[in-house]
């Protein structure tokens, strides 16, 4: 095979592959953002149509060491899509070194039912130790 049919091949697979018909998978969060919130959704239920992707954007500053993670996914309502990005805080569109900024997760309704979500604030290198926060909610599908 020559090597510009090789290529050809190559991307057709990683083409077919990015189109995966598993709407969770979306490593590069290009899932559209029908519902954002934050951590106001604390202890809240929120309603969100199948097929639909809510963002959640909980203040973060990753220089501390901290670092938000899903620490419990329950029910099969919803699953998460792609993975938590974190975007600085900046100063005239320049990123500022150790500025605080915001961490999204996304979750797409993928069926009828409910998932209960928890998201916690911690170090991962302390081990035992309660995280500095967390956020629970759940997510209803009709």
């Amino acid at each position: 095979m020559s090597p510009s049919r090789a290529l050809a091949v190559a991307l057709t697979a990683l083409a077919v592959a990015a189109c995966s018909s598993n709407p969770a998978a979306d490593p590069w969060n290009r899932a559209p953002i029908v519902r954002n919130t934050d951590a106001s959704i604390e202890g809240r239920s929120e309603t969100v149509k199948r097929g639909d992707t809510l963002a959640v954007h909980l203040e973060s500053n990753p220089s501390t060491g901290y670092r938000w993670e899903l620490t419990r996914l329950a029910g099969a309502a919803v699953a998460q899509i792609g993975i938590p990005d974190y975007q600085p805080e900046t100063a005239a569109g320049v990123p500022r070194i150790g500025a605080p900024g915001h961490t999204t997760f996304r979750f797409r309704a993928m069926q009828p039912g409910t998932s209960s979500i928890e998201l916690a604030l911690r170090r991962p290198w302390e081990t035992g130790v309660a995280p500095a926060k967390t956020v629970r909610f759940e997510i209803s599908v009709p």
